[in-house]
């Protein structure tokens, strides 16, 4: 009964208690429950007399306390029993501490592993943590997720853009490995229903650690748990985009022509690599090169970057910069005509990078001729629109090959191609030289490794401006800028099945149109 008190002190703190009154209640209530047992002369008495009293103290605080919090932090219930039961058969079962991976606090310093003899509970937070962040790194993983629901938490990865579950976790398990993260992020441990972020980093490798940004959020289940590998994911360099000779050619040629160039995407398809390879293009010791972002995401060396934050202050963040009187301007975004207005002038004198969402170019090109309101001004100036998705790479280790069926290819205009061969990830588990089922060591079974980018270049000429001034159908359009030997997304990737780079199932997930959910 005195480890009580104590308990019901800091206990009080977390929950948001008043905690001075709640302790002075406990303390005084076991006094006077002592006092009792020594003025009644029977012992037996006495002592049923001190349990009584002892447990309407503390009864009455678990009964306040649980009314004050969601009912996976609520104790002495069935739920809280059950959970106190399952760990005391697992004290007996624990393993070692485990050390799989280095953890590292938000203010860099090492988070020392417990020792054999720490308190079970601290053990156990410790090695979830090492086995999820262990797993999370091997398998390539960008993002994570972990949901409290009912007696479980479900798990969700996010490996090469494309979400994977995991196995679930015990809810006691999940608020457990919670709670250890936000102590060593320097997150508030007592706050569970506000949202909070933080930042750790970790190391499987030797030497190499990266950073890892955790976000918690509130749940009438229990608290939810967000990661994001925070890596430099960014690429900058146009020649490792995943670009065609014949694209390439064309836009090393058109970045030195001055005007607009757009590039589009759906959300989370490369167009900030893209952005910034192109201004990487451009010589940033003899020009004056600037970015304007919602937020940029990374650091580029000689140039500037300015953010404006909401999307309200971007018309007069674009204002300010274009006084800066820059050679080479890259806008993430343009949201209405004052804005398409400005970059139309502003290509008269410089050269325009404009980031752009639309699943492809004549979309991109359509909703800019409606940004600008006038058809000829929207063209003018307008060099080209690049659409642009990205597609899993298949395993070199695992991928297998197969003869692709005929009359897939003739649907695909393959036909007259001498195609003997495709490749796919395997139908069959990886076994050893002993007929063992393995995983394979590069992509931990997925079938892929890491993403390249497909472009779609809509190139304007005279031809293909004099058609859209003119009000020609979409049709008419489209031929002109066929005759111009312009090939879809779909042509572009199935370019890199031919060649063994992705699969054509992949091809068709990312190319097939986003049905709407009902």
């Amino acid at each position: 009964m005195l480890i009580a008190a104590p308990w019901v002190h800091h206990d009080a703190k977390r929950v948001h208690a008043n905690q001075p009154l709640w302790s002075a209640i406990a303390v005084c209530g076991i006094l006077a429950a002592v006092c009792l047992w020594l003025v009644v002369g029977q012992f037996i008495v006495g002592m049923g007399l001190y349990i009584v009293l002892v447990g309407a103290v503390f009864g009455g605080y678990v009964a306040h306390r649980n009314s004050k919090v969601d009912e996976p932090y609520r104790v002495l219930t069935p739920r809280h029993i059950s959970t106190l039961m399952s760990n005391r058969k697992s004290r007996s079962e624990q393993a070692e501490v485990l050390s799989r991976c280095l953890l590292y606090t938000a203010d860099s310093s090492l988070v020392k592993a417990p020792s054999d003899d720490s308190d079970p509970t601290e053990i156990a937070a410790y090695n979830l943590a090492q086995e999820l962040f262990f797993d999370l790194l091997w398998r390539r993983a960008s993002q994570a997720e972990i949901v409290p629901k009912g007696q479980r938490a479900s798990v969700r990865y996010v490996i090469d853009g494309v979400a994977s579950r995991r196995e679930p976790m015990e809810i006691a398990n999940s608020q457990l490995l919670v709670d250890f993260l936000k102590k060593i992020a320097n997150m508030d441990i007592a706050e569970h229903r506000r949202p909070q972020k933080g930042l750790i980093s970790v190391e499987i490798t030797a030497g190499e650690s990266v950073e890892v940004m955790l976000s918690t959020a509130g749940s009438t289940e229990g608290q939810r748990l967000g990661i994001k590998i925070v890596q430099e994911t960014i690429q900058t360099d146009l020649d490792k985009l995943g670009m065609s000779d014949a694209a390439l050619d064309r836009l090393h040629h058109l970045t030195d022509k001055g005007g607009v160039l757009i590039v589009s995407g759906r959300s989370g398809s490369g167009v900030t690599s893209t952005l910034y390879s192109l201004l990487r293009t451009q010589d940033a010791y003899i020009k004056q090169l600037e970015t304007l972002e919602a937020k940029a995401a990374i650091d580029l060396e000689n140039v500037t970057q300015s953010e404006y934050g909401r999307k309200e202050k971007l018309t007069a963040a674009m204002t300010a910069s274009l006084r800066h009187e820059p050679d080479v301007l890259m806008v993430d975004n343009c949201l209405d005509s004052e804005q398409a207005e400005l970059i139309v002038n502003a290509g008269q004198k410089i050269t325009v990078y404009l980031g752009m969402a639309a699943s492809d170019s004549f979309t991109a090109l359509a909703k800019w001729v409606k940004l600008c309101g006038n058809t000829p001004d929207a063209i003018e100036r307008l060099n080209a629109v690049l659409c642009q998705i990205l597609i899993r790479k298949l395993c070199p280790n695992c991928r297998e090959p197969y003869r692709p069926d005929p009359a897939l290819l003739a649907k695909a205009n393959l036909a007259g191609d001498k195609i003997d061969r495709f490749y796919r990830t395997p139908t069959k588990p990886l076994t050893d030289e002993k007929g063992n089922e393995i995983i394979c060591h590069l992509c931990q079974g997925s079938g892929y490794l890491g993403r390249t980018s497909v472009f779609e270049l809509l190139e304007l000429t005279d031809e293909t401006r004099n058609l859209i001034r003119s009000g020609a159908s979409l049709v008419q359009i489209k031929t002109a800028f066929r005759k111009n030997k312009m090939l879809y997304l779909q042509e572009q990737a199935l370019r890199k099945v031919i060649r063994g780079t992705t699969s054509i199932q992949e091809v068709l997930r990312v190319t097939q149109p986003k049905t709407q959910a009902k």
